[in-house]
Parts: structure tokens; C-alpha cells; sequence
């Protein structure tokens, strides 16, 4: 299990407050299983063991421990919410980007759509929606913005976040985007760090 730099700090916090923003576990989708649901695509085996695994690094307790709407965020939180049963859990909107329409990617895996994602990202439109269900790019750093305000206003405190790659680079492109607009965020989008399963940012 890897986890990211320590030069990978761009959430200015408080010294009294601590930030881990956690990538969930390996997915079935990311073993390259088809895509039924995208909201409860669940754990793979080997996801269900770095779960495990993520929950015994913490040398200290939690404050709070906040998970997306996805199944598999919730996976990913539950062995560490059971070794500290009395944190606080919040279920915030910290979802994974879902910009192509979820009604068309019914049955498909991630190889299959691989021409429609690269379709999109050549389309450079932050503005663009898909289709039902989709968000657009811009639709996503507003998300990513509230939930770094959000995190902002949070009093001290050890803060773990269970969330999605592409929420992750949402939340360090706005950190590091110096007043460039959205086309000039997605263009660069891609280019980003690509965050392993249960790799960690710790903003401290």
C-alpha cells in the first residue's frame, strides 16, 4: 500500500487539526468486473483486505470519519469504524465523478467505455452533462469546493475522509489552481496524481 508524498499537502488546516483523505479499496469494477450499479458497486476480496489493512495504520483515534454515499467507501470505513466504534460518522457528498450518464454504462466494464472517457476528456467542456444521472466537470469542483469548506470549518480535530480518486484530484486541483478557471482545470485534469486504492493525502 502506498501512500503519497509528504510534499502532497495543499488543505491549509490548523495545527490543532489533521486531515487523511482515503481512497477506497479495490472496487470490482476497478478488477474489471462489469458496472451494474455505480453507487453500490461493492469491494473486491483483495479491496476487502486493504480495508483491513488501511484500519490498523492509525496510531491514534479518529475524531471523525466521514464516507461518500458509495458502497464501497463504506466497505472500505467499516473495519476501521469497528475498531473505534465511538467516532463520530458522517456521510457527506464526496462521491466519485460519475460524467458519463449511468444508464449507458449499464452492463459495460471499464475497458469497454475506455473510447467514451477519452471522448469526453478531448471535448474539454466543463461544462458539458452526458446524460441523466452525469454531473458535469464544473458540477464537480463546486462539490469538491463545499466539502473543503466544509472541512474548514470543522473545529480540531484527526478528520478521515473515505472517498473516490477523481474527488481526491478535484479537491488538489482547487488547492493548487492560483484563479485558473474551469477549462483550464479539466485540461490539466488527467494530468494529476493518479491515487492508488487506500492511498492516502494527509493534509496535517
Amino acid at each position: 500500500m502506498r501512500t503519497k508524498k509528504d510534499t502532497i499537502k495543499s488543505i491549509q488546516v490548523e495545527s490543532s487539526k489533521k486531515v487523511w483523505l482515503i481512497r477506497h479499496g479495490e472496487s470490482t469494477a476497478n478488477a474489471g468486473a462489469a458496472t451494474e450499479n455505480h453507487i453500490t458497486i461493492p469491494l473486491s476480496s483483495d479491496g476487502q483486505e486493504q480495508a483491513k489493512r488501511i484500519s490498523l495504520t492509525f496510531q491514534e483515534t479518529p475524531t471523525l470519519i466521514i464516507t461518500s454515499p458509495f458502497l464501497r467507501t463504506q466497505q472500505t470505513a467499516k473495519p476501521t469504524m469497528k475498531r473505534f466504534p465511538n467516532v463520530r460518522r458522517e456521510v457527506w457528498n464526496v462521491e466519485e465523478f460519475t460524467y458519463l450518464s449511468p444508464e449507458t454504462c449499464i452492463g459495460t466494464t471499464a475497458a469497454e467505455r475506455k473510447e467514451r472517457v477519452n471522448q469526453y476528456w478531448e471535448r474539454l467542456d466543463p461544462d458539458y452533462i452526458d446524460g441523466e444521472g452525469a454531473e458535469s466537470f464544473t458540477m464537480l469542483l463546486s462539490r469538491a469546493q463545499a466539502a473543503i469548506d466544509r472541512l474548514n470549518q470543522l473545529k480540531s480535530g484527526f478528520i478521515v475522509m473515505f472517498t473516490h480518486a477523481q474527488f481526491m484530484r478535484a479537491m488538489w486541483v482547487l488547492n493548487n489552481a492560483k484563479g485558473d478557471d474551469a477549462k483550464s482545470l479539466m485540461s490539466r485534469f488527467r494530468e494529476l496524481p493518479r491515487f492508488e486504492n487506500c492511498e492516502t493525502i494527509k493534509w496535517e
